[in-house]
């Protein structure tokens, strides 16, 4: 009886086995998932980051510069044209190396405006008058003694203006050099001015700079 009952139960399952290895009906496989392509991100053309966040830090600096100040902007620093083009944060970095046996000081600051732009058509519109009236106030500081003169400087950001400043009657010999840029809806002054200056150095700098705006 054990003996019947056991080949019957093979004979079950060998039916079994068969009956599923010898389905030929047709089985609807899943088709493959398709690839999704992430949509690329649209450039709004405006900064996103703080004026903070803008700023220079000692890293992109030379060794032996030290903070003399850092700073937020106050609204009431600020001219009446930035006001009405839109000025809403600012941002002051200011560091120094000094030597005293040498008689040596060179400064390094940074002045960041962020304007309010509410179309990216609008850009120029709001921040040429600005870059125009920094150009101008910067060349009005020449006079019978001082000479501010215009230099080439690689195109940095939408617009770029550089001006070397020497003042003949100064007993230290000190040059100013000065680096105005407008990137998106960011406008940055960055100056170099001491008795030991280094033009090459301050292009370095200033592309920096530039490149934190996103």
């Amino acid at each position: 009886m054990r003996t019947i009952a056991l080949l019957l139960l093979v004979l079950c399952l060998s039916c079994t086995a068969g009956c599923f290895l010898l389905d030929e009906r047709q089985v609807t496989l899943a088709p493959p998932p398709v690839p999704v392509n992430p949509v690329p991100t649209t450039d709004s053309g405006m900064a996103t980051a703080q004026p903070a966040d803008l700023a220079l830090v000692l890293a992109d600096l030379p060794a032996g510069y030290i903070i003399r100040e850092r700073a937020d902007i106050a609204y009431s620093d600020i001219t009446p044209l930035a006001r009405e083009q839109g000025w809403k944060g600012g941002y002051l970095a200011v560091f120094y190396r000094m030597n005293a046996e040498k008689i040596d000081v060179t400064a390094i600051s940074q002045r960041i405006g962020i304007y309010n732009v509410n179309n990216i058509h609008l850009l120029d519109k709001t921040l040429e008058p600005v870059f125009e009236a920094a150009e101008y106030d910067l060349r009005a500081t020449a006079n019978a003694s001082i000479t501010v003169t215009e230099l080439p400087f690689p195109k940095t950001g939408d617009r770029t203006s550089s001006f070397r400043s020497v003042d003949a009657n100064d007993p230290y010999e000190i040059i100013t050099y000065t680096v105005i840029f407008t990137k998106k809806n960011v406008i940055e002054t960055i100056e170099m001015r001491g008795t030991t200056t280094d033009y090459e150095l301050l292009k370095t700098i200033v592309n920096k700079a530039a490149d934190r705006i996103r």
